[in-house]
């Protein structure tokens, strides 16, 4: 979730809760001394007295987290033709469990059947919790466990649209779980577009539910029902998590217990379960980027090849094209065609230019289709079509600024267009004695525009937080997101539907990364997202570079894509070199982030002492990615890699120097055998520039000749 909107984008605005605490007294949290590292993997324990009992460590304020709201695994390479294809098990995930924080789930949605899945893996040690409209019955193969939280809200009494139990009264969760693991359905599609087959990135993985995040008027997600779900999940055996949430800008320190997520994820990692999260919706603003731990693999968001174009034809025969996911009554022949402003109820103000609700006139506006322009963030397609309904009107077009994600209207047609194209219909109506026009259905076409490019809504870096620490990771499909959504209307629903947002690319990461574990069950989650950065592509559809939607449309860099975009393929067959990082590291980057070792501990739950040696700069972490903010003349970071590939090869090394930068790498050649299979290079970056400078990007490369390692470079040289 974004603080905005919600790292989500969905046909309607909802108002979403999540975060809670074991112990609420006075909206405040209280975390517990009790973490047991090594024979106790609870995050939390109630405490009823807080003055009584010494364990108390602090009382935090019980902050509130936003949701960060199917051709699009076809799009990235993964093909899974059908339930029935030559695929061994182990290609589609079998036996590894994939935990969702998130809203729920809708069981019954086909996409969570539980045909052909393995047995429930030994290791598992959850449960299937009942509650309203919902019962161990609910749960099979597919959905092992599910769990629901709701200590944190204090008021969640008279809510009828939810669900006191896990099951998914919002949606957003039932489409990220599906997503990531939902399993084969043929012919879905929502009324009718994008129809096809319907599945996970790992179709045979298990899911774990854990509702933190509530339809309640009053809040979101609260603090403490993020860290408990955290924590059931690591106890009950899970192996990789997605969380399509997060905090908003400023950013919390990853010590501060108000950061529950920094908090879960690096307990979650230290168990070697791979926390994958979403990069946020606010877009395409440099710095507001979240989930930006160094143990949190971060995702941002791309299109994909598939658009659902609508044509408008007028009058003179001119036809245009518009963008629509509505289905409803297109088929109203020629009509007549206004522009919102010449119908508006009061002239004298502008509410009629954006079709405010109330602003036109019912007697000018019945029985035509209206344009509406937007100009302001206040209003949007589907409360404009709100009131072109209201005023009696059969149809709209919306003209906007270029935002990816398309919102179903429902109530009547609705089509966006660009300003450019608003600006040709507007000089035809101005032209035209009567100005009519006619609206054709949408079309599901693939493969017609170039692709991916970075969403204009996804969070950009670099990490306010920590700018050593290169973010996102990692971008992958998060528009129009054909997925498993709970019925609203059980007539007319197909039980999919369209979302867009971080919240919808999380969740391909993460069966993607679910597929590295179910093929490699002994790689860190350090080494799962070495993988996905290294082997990632910076390449679109046109082989030109992935460049962003928005006002730009600039070539895309390492604080837009992370590594580039995520290739599933490669990342599973085709790593060469791994930079693997341990909880010790992670301890130690702490402590070179200037956390004293009592703080350190205190959210770690470790007795590791920051070791001066080790945490003498951040720059040293081993990440497949180099960020250096603040580079005056000379700076020098070190990586180490281990090879997982032949036994023994030899890789070279090749750069992109950033402009204005010197680049040496020492040694240039790394040599592996049977004896040496972890080998440490030195990266030194040389300042050629006299002037106070912006980022400039780069790459290092290690090559064999048959796999490419690469790792994204960002550097910024200051003069003071």
């Amino acid at each position: 979730m974004d603080t905005n909107s919600g790292n989500w984008r969905c046909p309607r605005k909802f108002q979403l809760l999540v975060t809670s605490v074991l112990l609420l007294l006075q909206n405040f949290l209280i975390i517990p001394q009790i973490f047991a590292e090594a024979t106790s993997s609870h995050l939390l324990k109630a405490i009823f007295n807080v003055a009584e009992f010494p364990e108390v460590i602090s009382v935090i304020p019980n902050s509130i987290h936003k949701l960060h709201t199917t051709r699009s695994w076809d799009f990235i390479g993964v093909h899974h033709p059908s339930s029935k294809n030559v695929y061994t098990k182990r290609d589609l995930g079998e036996g590894t469990i994939i935990g969702v924080i998130d809203t729920g789930i809708w069981p019954e949605s086909a996409s969570f059947n539980d045909e052909a899945m393995g047995k429930i893996p030994t290791r598992w040690k959850g449960v299937c919790q009942v509650g309203q409209h919902f019962n161990s019955t609910n749960c099979n193969k597919k959905i092992i466990g599910a769990r629901w939280f709701l200590k944190g809200i204090s008021d969640h009494t008279n809510h009828t649209s939810e669900y006191l139990s896990a099951r998914d009264a919002i949606g957003h969760g039932t489409h990220t779980a599906s997503t990531a693991a939902g399993y084969f359905v043929e012919n879905a599609n929502h009324r009718g577009l994008a129809s096809g087959l319907a599945r996970g990135g790992a179709p045979l993985a298990h899911l774990a539910i854990y509702k933190a995040c509530w339809d309640i008027s009053v809040g979101d997600c609260t603090d403490a029902d993020i860290l408990k779900a955290f924590d059931m999940a690591i106890h009950d055996g899970v192996d990789v998590l997605t969380v399509s949430l997060g905090i908003g800008i400023p950013l919390f320190s990853y010590v501060d217990q108000r950061d529950t997520i920094a908090i879960g994820s690096f307990h979650a990692a230290a168990k070697g379960i791979a926390v994958v999260c979403s990069a946020g919706n606010s877009g395409p603003i440099s710095q507001t980027i979240t989930n930006t731990a160094p143990w949190i693999i971060t995702v941002a968001a791309t299109t994909i090849d598939r658009a659902f174009p609508t044509t408008i034809t007028l009058g003179n025969n001119l036809t245009l094209f518009g963008e629509s996911i509505d289905k409803g009554k297109h088929n109203i022949g020629f009509v007549g065609l206004t522009y919102s402003e010449r119908i508006a109820r009061d002239p004298s103000n502008d509410l009629a230019k954006d079709c405010q609700l109330g602003s036109l006139n019912e007697s000018m506006a019945a029985g035509k289709i209206v344009l509406c322009f937007s100009v302001s963030d206040q209003q949007d397609i589907v409360s404009a079509a709100l009131t072109v309904k209201e005023a009696g009107g059969v149809g709209l077009i919306y003209a906007q600024k270029h935002e990816e994600g398309l919102n179903e209207c429902g109530i009547l047609p609705c089509i966006k267009v660009d300003y450019e194209v608003g600006t040709q219909l507007l000089t035809y109506i101005r032209r035209a004695r009567f100005p009519i026009a006619s609206l054709s259905f949408p079309k599901t076409v693939i493969g017609n525009w170039i692709s991916p490019r970075v969403a204009s809504f996804s969070s950009r870096g670099p990490s306010t937080m920590s700018p050593t620490v290169l973010k996102p990771d990692i971008a992958a499909p998060g528009v129009d997101i054909l997925a498993a959504f709970p019925p609203k209307n059980s007539k007319k629903s197909s039980g999919f539907t369209f979302l867009s947002g971080t919240s919808m690319s999380c969740p391909h990461v993460a069966g993607i990364a679910a597929l590295i574990k179910s093929k490699h069950p002994t790689w860190s989650p350090a080494a799962i997202r070495s993988a996905l950065v290294t082997t990632a592509s910076q390449s679109g559809t046109d082989a030109s570079l992935i460049s962003e939607e928005g006002p730009t449309h600039k070539e895309a860099d390492p604080f837009d894509i992370g590594g580039g975009h995520v290739d599933p393929i490669k990342a599973i067959d085709a790593a060469g070199l791994i930079y693997n990082i341990t909880t010790e590291d992670y301890i130690q980057f702490l402590c070179s982030m200037g956390h004293s070792t009592a703080s350190i501990k205190k959210v770690t739950k470790t007795t590791r002492s920051c070791n001066k040696q080790k945490s003498q700069t951040l720059m040293n972490l081993n990440l497949p990615s180099i960020s250096i903010p603040n580079l005056k003349t000379v700076a020098t970071v070190t990586r180490t890699v281990t090879n997982i590939g032949n036994t023994s090869v030899v890789y070279k090394a090749l750069v992109n120097t950033p402009y204005g930068i010197k680049v040496r790498v020492e040694p240039q050649i790394l040599s592996f055998n049977s004896d040496t299979k972890v080998l440490t290079f030195n990266v030194s970056f040389i300042s050629t520039q006299k002037l106070h400078g912006d980022y400039r990007f780069g790459s290092l490369t290690w090559t064999d000749g048959k796999h490419f390692v690469r790792t994204p470079i960002a550097v910024r040289t200051i003069q003071f």
